[in-house]
């Protein structure tokens, strides 16, 4: 069992062990309940994952796909050309 402290907002970290065991990642929703005089957290909903290659979806964007891949020169050359104008 964990001890946690609660802060002055009443938020407390759910222990890393919990978590995984419930499988509560971020953006997941927890039911509180008090039950028989204990607090009750059931897992409502899992947060969705996300990965590099959602991001434009993520942010609503609607324009040209380009593939990670194919960014990566991109962001060499950007890194070659900050590294010049120091």
């Amino acid at each position: 069992m964990a001890t946690v402290s609660v802060t002055s907002k009443g938020q407390v970290t759910i222990p890393k062990r919990v978590r995984q065991a419930l499988g509560i990642t971020s953006g997941s929703k927890i039911e509180f309940d008090i039950v028989d005089g204990h607090a009750q957290l059931r897992l409502v909903r899992r947060g969705a994952t996300s990965c590099v290659e959602d991001g434009p979806g993520i942010l609503g964007y609607k324009g040209l796909h380009i593939p990670i891949d194919e960014l990566q020169g991109a962001v060499a050359v950007s890194k070659a050309a900050q590294r010049a104008r120091r």
